[in-house]
């Protein structure tokens, strides 16, 4: 998710790209040009650009995950509508199924524990243990990430919640360095639904955040974390990481797996 926060630096990089290939094709324009674009189709076809280019500099400098050679034509393409592109960010290539299965993501909880509207993203069962279907969470992952992406890039405002201590501290780690938000602490009710009296902002307009991730959505046993609720009546949208023990009916963009081992809280954070 990392990733996704800084992809707005990204959308800077492909225009400086876009730049830099624009202006050497502009010396070669001839007389039958067209004015309004400065771009002929003609001057452009015999220079076709053979750079590769990425969303985010720390994407860019893992080979693994460069994006495929395009023209200057498609670059600008893709920067006017990213929404219209399969994977403009190319999140696809920041996770693969084999990354979910080392971070342990297909352990889910006990059978006795499981909740009925979970079955469709289990595999089966195994020493009275789900397992995950990773085929199925691989894909719920990637359109978590590219929703993210095209959030972060709009520069929205991101929450981060949870309240496992056992990984909060990673989680405000990677807010901070995303420059987003994060609530690892005792939630109070009302802060969606009640602002006025929560944070006392009578006489001044408080700003909800656009999306709220949560990287796990158990507070207790069988009880599910306040602000869930909340972000669905305030309209907001959810990202959050559903185990085989809670009700993903509420979240807006389901990630079905293990929320409760570190391995796997490292690679959502990642």
């Amino acid at each position: 998710m990392t990733h996704c926060m800084k992809i707005w630096n990204g959308g800077k990089t492909a225009w400086n790209v876009y730049r830099s290939i624009q202006a050497p094709l502009t010396k070669t324009h001839n007389n039958f040009c067209t004015p309004t674009t400065n771009l002929h189709i003609s001057c452009l076809k015999p220079a076709q650009s053979h750079r590769k280019y990425s969303t985010a500099e720390n994407v860019a400098q893992d080979a693994k995950t460069q994006n495929r050679e395009i023209s200057a034509l498609e670059l600008e393409h893709l920067l006017e509508q990213p929404l219209k592109h399969e994977d403009f960010f190319g999140v696809k290539d920041l996770v693969t199924v084999e990354d979910l299965f080392k971070a342990r993501v297909h352990y889910g909880h006990k059978l006795g524990s499981r909740n009925e509207n979970m079955k469709e993203y289990l595999f089966g069962c195994r020493l009275d243990v789900d397992i995950f279907d990773l085929d199925k969470t691989i894909v719920h992952m990637h359109t978590a990430l590219n929703f993210l992406a095209h959030m972060a890039f709009r520069e929205a405002i991101i929450l981060f919640i949870t309240k496992n201590p056992i990984y909060a501290h990673k989680v405000e780690t990677m807010a901070k360095e995303c420059g987003q938000y994060a609530q690892t602490r005792f939630w109070h009710n009302g802060c969606f639904t009640n602002t006025e009296s929560v944070f006392n902002t009578f006489t001044w307009k408080l700003r909800l955040p656009d999306v709220c991730v949560f990287l796990s959505l158990d507070d207790r046993v069988n009880s599910q974390h306040e602000a869930i609720n909340e972000a669905a009546k305030m309209g907001i949208s959810t990202v959050g990481v559903v185990d085989s023990n809670v009700n993903p009916t509420l979240i807006t963009y389901p990630i079905p797996g293990n929320d409760d081992s570190i391995p796997s809280a490292e690679l959502y954070c990642r």
